[in-house]
C-alpha cells in the first residue's frame, strides 16, 4: 500500500501563485491544514478580493516581475506552493497553442519560482488537455528542479465529487525526490479500483473514469457506468446495459462556468452542448415581457395554470427543465445534497428588464461559500465576479484529487461524497 506523503510542517505555510479567488488554496488547506501566507495576483478585481478574504497574506503581484532568488532568501522555506496556471493556450476552447503560448507560457516563471523557493510540496492545476499540450514540458521542468510528481485527471461532474457540471481538470502533486524516498510515484499502479479484481493491470482509483461509480459499501445508489457512447450518443435506454438508461440520461449536467460567461453569445463548450452557461440558465426561466399584465400573461403561467407576478422568475415545471427539454434536475439536486444548501436563483434582473446569469448561481456551482466572490462589500462588478469564478476551480474537486494523490481522504471537501 502506498504510504502517505510526509506531513509538511506549518512553518513557511503555503505560497500561492496565479491565485485568482483562492479556491485552489482553500482545497490545499482542507487537505494539508496549511494556511496561505503569500499570494500572487495582479488582476485588480482579484487583488481586491484577496485583500478582503486573505488579509494576512502578502500579495506579490505580477509573478514575472518578482526577483525569486532574492525573495527566497527573505522567506522561510514554504511548506507548499500552489499554482493553477493559465490554461487559455492549452484548453480545447482556446487557440490550442500549447504551454508555450503567451498566457500558458507563464508556467516557466512558476518553474523558476519552484527552483528557488524549494517548497516541500507543489500543487498544480490545469485543464485535462495539458496531457497532450504541455505535460511533457511540466514533467521535464520539475525533474530539472529535482522534483518527482504524480498526477491525475478528475471531473467535477464525476459522482465522487457530485458537481452539476463536468469541468475536466488535471491535478498534480510534486515533491523533492531526494527528500521523500518512501513516496514512490508508481506505487498505486497495481492498486485495484472499486469493482476491479486485483491484478497487474488493475487501474488506480483516479476519480471515477471507469469501474463502479459508488461508495464500496453500497450506501448510495449506483449511476450507470460511463461508456464510450456517452460522448456521442444521445439520451436513451439500452437493454444491453445492466444499468438500463445511459449515463447521459441519468444525469444531464450544466455547462461549466467560464470566465467569458459575462459576455453574450460566447460558447464555452464543444460538442453536443455548445451553448454557454449564461444562455442555458436564462432559458431555464421564462423571459418577462412588457405585455405581461397584472393577471399574468403566457410567460407567467406554469403548466398547472398557476399565475405569477410580472417579472417574477419561474423555473419551468419547477424541476429545472430547460425550454429545449433538457432536465438538469438530477444534477442540481445532487450538488445541493453535497453542499448542504439549495441552489440560488440562476438568473437575476438585467439592466434592460431582461434576465441574465446570476454570479451567485455560478458561485454555488463552483462550490464556494456564499458571498466569497459575490458579496456586495467587495464592490466587484458582475463581469469581474463571473471572470474570477469562471477562472477558478471547484474546491471539492481539487481537494478530492489532492487527497487521492497524497494517499489521504481527510478534510471537509475530500469526504463529502463518503458521507452521502
Amino acid at each position: 500500500m502506498t504510504k502517505p506523503a510526509p506531513t509538511a510542517p506549518p512553518e513557511g505555510g503555503n505560497i500561492s501563485l496565479c491565485t485568482g479567488s483562492g479556491a485552489l488554496d482553500l482545497a490545499v488547506e482542507a487537505v494539508t491544514g496549511l494556511p496561505t501566507t503569500v499570494v500572487a495576483e495582479k488582476d485588480p478585481a482579484a487583488y481586491r478580493l484577496l485583500a478582503a478574504r486573505l488579509p494576512g497574506a502578502r500579495n506579490l503581484g505580477d509573478i514575472t516581475a518578482v526577483d525569486w532568488p532574492t525573495l527566497s532568501g527573505s522567506l522561510p522555506r514554504p511548506a507548499a506552493l500552489t499554482a493553477g496556471f493559465p490554461c487559455q493556450d492549452i484548453s480545447n476552447a482556446g487557440p490550442r497553442g500549447g504551454i508555450a503560448g503567451d498566457r500558458s507560457g507563464l508556467w516557466k516563471t512558476i518553474a523558476h519560482a519552484i527552483r528557488h523557493l524549494r517548497p516541500q510540496l507543489v500543487f498544480l492545476e490545469n485543464v485535462a488537455a495539458i496531457r497532450s499540450r504541455g505535460l511533457d514540458v511540466v514533467a521535464a521542468d520539475l525533474a530539472a528542479c529535482g522534483y518527482d510528481a504524480r498526477w491525475m485527471c478528475l471531473r467535477a461532474g464525476d459522482p465522487e465529487v457530485g458537481a452539476c457540471h463536468r469541468r475536466d481538470r488535471w491535478f498534480a502533486v510534486a515533491y523533492p525526490a531526494a527528500e521523500d524516498p518512501y513516496f514512490p510515484a508508481g506505487a498505486q499502479r497495481g492498486s485495484a479500483a472499486p469493482g476491479q479484481a486485483q491484478g497487474g493491470r488493475a487501474r488506480a482509483h483516479a476519480g471515477g473514469r471507469s469501474g463502479l461509480l459508488a461508495a464500496p459499501d453500497g450506501r448510495i445508489s449506483l449511476l450507470p457506468t460511463p461508456a464510450a457512447a456517452d460522448g456521442t450518443g444521445g439520451p436513451g435506454i439500452s437493454p444491453k446495459r445492466k444499468g438500463g438508461m445511459n449515463l447521459r440520461t441519468a444525469v444531464t449536467l450544466l455547462p461549466t462556468p467560464a470566465a467569458r460567461d459575462w459576455k453574450s453569445a460566447a460558447s464555452n463548450l464543444l460538442g453536443t452542448n455548445s451553448r454557454p452557461l449564461n444562455e442555458v440558465v436564462v432559458n431555464l426561466l421564462p423571459t418577462p415581457k412588457a405585455s405581461d399584465g397584472p393577471h399574468g400573461g403566457p410567460n407567467q403561467r406554469d403548466r398547472a395554470g398557476t399565475y405569477y407576478l410580472p417579472g417574477q422568475a419561474v423555473r419551468l415545471d419547477g424541476r429545472w427543465v430547460a425550454t429545449n427539454g433538457t432536465d438538469y434536475g438530477p444534477a442540481i439536486r445532487r450538488w445541493e445534497h453535497v453542499l448542504g444548501r439549495p441552489a440560488p436563483e440562476p438568473t437575476e434582473p438585467g439592466t434592460k428588464g431582461n434576465r441574465r446569469l446570476s454570479p451567485a448561481f455560478v458561485e454555488w456551482m463552483m462550490g464556494a461559500d456564499p458571498g466569497w466572490v459575490t458579496s456586495m462589500d467587495l464592490g466587484l462588478s458582475r463581469s469581474d465576479q463571473l471572470k474570477i469564478l469562471g477562472n477558478g476551480v471547484v474546491i471539492h474537486q481539487a481537494a478530492l484529487a489532492y487527497s487521492l494523490l497524497l494517499g489521504t481522504r481527510t478534510g471537509p471537501y475530500a469526504d463529502s461524497r463518503d458521507a452521502a
